[in-house]
């Protein structure tokens, strides 16, 4: 279900896209959730670009899962205190125009002109609704799926940085795969990555855990270790970091077994 988009927006079919969340309090959240033009675009630009290619009926912005004072410019003032999708909402508004400082959405309205193209993307507006309830990506989906089925949306496009979309994915799958109501959406949920990652990292640093599957292979179910040790995330961090360090030290024990083994097969 990872497609890309210019070879499936062209068709009748309804679409929503969901703009997953970001958690406010991040390193450098503006770059994540909004990016550096003109190539580096963040979640939101990059779903808007989808919503214009394919012509949404509905955006959802996510979520409810954190909330932070929402400041602009260079005012001391104090400002409201925003949920996640409120505060993405809020600065989308008063970045609308920055929006065509990004390459690929410039060439979007290429021939038209700004004063044309800044009015298509204030339309664009009209169509977002907020997600204040969600507080992880599972329930995301959920919600977001729930307002697109009420809006007669058939298809979703999730859209989220290149290191959290392969989650928000499997999160839609396993939807699919465990709510009836939800079932509607199989064969109907498109990926999109944006461009910006968590600060320091890249694609390739997320990993991907899945079920043993190949004869040659051992057939331990390590993926549900590994989820349990997620799970542990809820202990205080003193515990967390005695797991983690125990856990090292554990690999580094394994890890020097396996050199040694490699050295003597490579004599």
């Amino acid at each position: 279900m990872l497609f890309n988009l210019e070879s499936c927006y062209n068709d009748a079919m309804k679409t929503g896209i969901l703009i997953h969340g970001c958690n406010l309090h991040i390193e450098n959240w503006r770059h994540v959730a909004w990016g550096d033009p003109p190539e580096q675009m963040g979640r939101v630009p990059q779903g808007i670009l989808a919503a214009l290619q394919f012509e949404a009926e509905m955006i959802v912005l996510g979520t409810g899962a954190s909330q932070k004072e929402f400041m602009w410019g260079t005012t001391d003032e104090p400002g409201p205190m925003l949920l996640e999708a409120e505060f993405t909402l809020e600065y989308l508004k008063r970045s609308l125009a920055g929006l065509l400082s990004f390459a690929d959405i410039a060439s979007h309205f290429s021939g038209y002109s700004e004063t044309v193209a800044l009015q298509h993307l204030e339309q664009i507006l009209d169509r977002i609704s907020l997600d204040l309830v969600s507080q992880n990506t599972l329930q995301e989906v959920e919600q977001a799926g729930r307002q697109f089925a009420a809006a007669g949306v058939q298809r979703m496009v999730l859209v989220s940085s290149p290191t959290h979309i392969v989650r928000c994915l499997r999160d839609a799958n396993q939807l699919i795969d465990e709510r009836p109501g939800f079932q509607k959406w199989r064969s109907r949920v498109v990926a999109c990555p944006s461009v910006t990652n968590y600060e320091g990292t890249r694609p390739g640093d997320v990993v991907v855990v899945e079920p043993p599957h190949r004869p040659d292979r051992h057939m331990i179910p390590t993926h549900r270790r590994i989820q349990r040790m997620l799970d542990l995330q809820r202990l205080p961090n003193a515990d967390q970091v005695e797991l983690i360090q125990a856990f090292d030290d554990l690999l580094q024990r394994y890890e020097h077994r396996s050199i040694t083994i490699r050295h003597t097969d490579e004599k």
